[in-house]
């Protein structure tokens, strides 16, 4: 996410989501009343025609107090639906309803009557995130592995390994050096994780050698393995790269890495729950659980965000005692299972009596 400009006096930033990931946070914080300014396509008929028609689609920037949101990742859009009271007098009357769609690249303004904290800490989150490295592909076949950052400016190859296989006629070398090739490859996998903070890998690669890698990963560094997922393509390499990246895996694998984590934690609270011991929900007790120090992790819907204005001094006070905070989506399964229990729960630390 890049914030363009900021002018919090007037409510208003001018943002630009770069990703999908980068929608999802921009779906989270606009909410219902807010204004919205940004490109949108119309049709305008031409009245002095004779014959009758749907109008041609034009392209306005255009302002609208903000209604509905709805996010498609699979579509990678962003869709939010209000009425209009800012455009071109000419070709459009106020007050009626429009759709402005966004996407990865599109250039919005959002204004709202109040900026809370967590709005600005999700942006700053998205923020930080456009800098990091998150994703590293490691393209193998045989005797070949290049390692591969994708950051948000570009892809960076950061280790090309190469090793000399026998041939398979010779049995016990063969498989000696194909191991040692492997556990050179993720060892180096492991240190470049570890240096830039990678959230997930992709082994890819043609034939049985993704696979053999994969092995080896979960053999000699089993949590770096539970991050790795693997990925068939024609050919070894950076033209390897190139197919995933094409593919746009990228957003699919984050997608599911994130949900992955959520649904972990809220799986976690209900384990707790179920043994009546280190899990709080609801506004009383999980406030209560953080005046006593006991907050471990403290789960959010991100519709409890929106419709609780109290939910900022909960996050500052988890945060004041190190609890972790994880906003959760309900978009997906995890997130409606915590927003059937109200939206807050947290794990605790230890007991509260």
């Amino acid at each position: 996410m890049k914030i363009l400009h900021r002018n919090l006096k007037e409510g208003k930033l001018k943002l630009r989501p770069e990703s999908v990931d980068d929608l999802w946070y921009l779906k989270s914080i606009i909410e219902e009343g807010d204004s919205l300014y940004g490109v949108a396509y119309r049709r305008v008929r031409d009245e002095e025609r004779v014959r009758a028609d749907k109008g041609e689609r034009v392209r306005m920037f255009l302002g609208i107090r903000v209604k509905q949101v709805d996010f498609a990742s699979y579509a990678m859009r962003l869709r939010v639906t209000g009425e209009v009271f800012s455009g071109p007098e000419d070709l459009i009357s106020f007050g009626t309803h429009q759709t402005i769609e966004i996407k990865p690249g599109d250039e919005v303004t959002l204004q709202k009557r109040e900026w809370r904290r967590w709005h600005l800490e999700r942006l700053a989150e998205a923020e930080r995130a456009a800098k990091e490295a998150k994703v590293l592909i490691v393209a193998v076949e045989e005797g070949e592995a290049e390692l591969a950052l994708v950051r948000r400016y570009g892809v960076d190859y950061v280790a090309r390994i190469s090793a000399s296989i026998a041939g398979k006629r010779y049995a016990k070398q063969h498989e000696a050096s194909a191991r040692q090739f492997y556990a050179e490859v993720a060892k180096k996998m492991a240190e470049v994780v570890e240096k830039e903070g990678v959230e997930a890998v992709i082994i890819a690669g043609p034939g049985f050698w993704k696979e053999s890698l994969l092995e080896a990963v979960k053999e000699r560094y089993p949590e770096l393995a539970k991050r790795c997922y693997l990925e068939a393509t024609g050919c070894g390499g950076r033209s390897a790269v190139q197919e995933v990246l094409k593919r746009r895996a990228i957003e699919r694998i984050l997608e599911e890495s994130r949900i992955s984590e959520e649904t972990a934690m809220v799986e976690r609270f209900y384990e707790e729950l179920a043994k009546g011991e280190l899990a709080a929900y609801g506004i009383a007790e999980v406030s209560r659980a953080i005046d006593y120090g006991a907050v471990d992790t403290l789960l959010i819907s991100d519709a409890f965000l929106r419709k609780h204005p109290e939910s900022d001094q909960l996050i500052e006070r988890a945060k004041a005692i190190r609890a972790k905070v994880l906003i959760v989506s309900t978009e997906h399964e995890a997130g409606e299972r915590l927003e059937a229990i109200g939206g807050l729960a947290a794990i605790l630390r230890y007991r509260v009596e």
